[in-house]
């Protein structure tokens, strides 16, 4: 059985409304250990705004590994706001994964999870 290769992402923000770094780091360590991956690469934004997310490089680097490098099928994340606070910002990222097979997980929220609520999100928009 092959052990996937996973990616983990840490985001701070200002006002301290995020966890920590350490508890982000312990969660997202203790849910691959869970899963069976293998924590490959980490990407880490700190004191960063929740609101876009092209303007993190910690996060440009993930997406631009998905694109070009793909060392890892899965990006792990403590909770979905450490990702982005705006809903449709976090589902734009689900669907870029999504065209290039990898995932986005959080103990909170599986994959399908996130997929689910991005295609929901995305028939919504298109029925405006």
């Amino acid at each position: 059985m092959r052990v996937e290769r996973a990616a983990s992402y840490i985001r701070t923000d200002p006002e301290g409304e995020l966890p920590t770094r350490e508890e982000q780091r312990a969660a997202v360590a203790a849910y691959a250990a869970e899963k069976g991956y293998e924590l490959v690469a980490a990407y880490e934004d700190p004191d960063a705004p929740g609101n876009f997310l092209y303007r993190r490089p910690g996060l440009k680097a993930a997406i631009n590994n998905v694109k070009e490098l793909e060392d890892w099928e899965v990006l792990v994340v403590a909770h979905p706001r450490c990702v982005s606070d705006t809903e449709s910002a976090l589902h734009e990222l689900v669907h870029k994964f999504s065209l290039y097979g990898n995932r986005l997980e959080c103990p909170a929220r599986t994959w399908e999870k996130f997929l689910s609520a991005m295609k929901s999100y995305r028939r919504n928009m298109s029925r405006r």
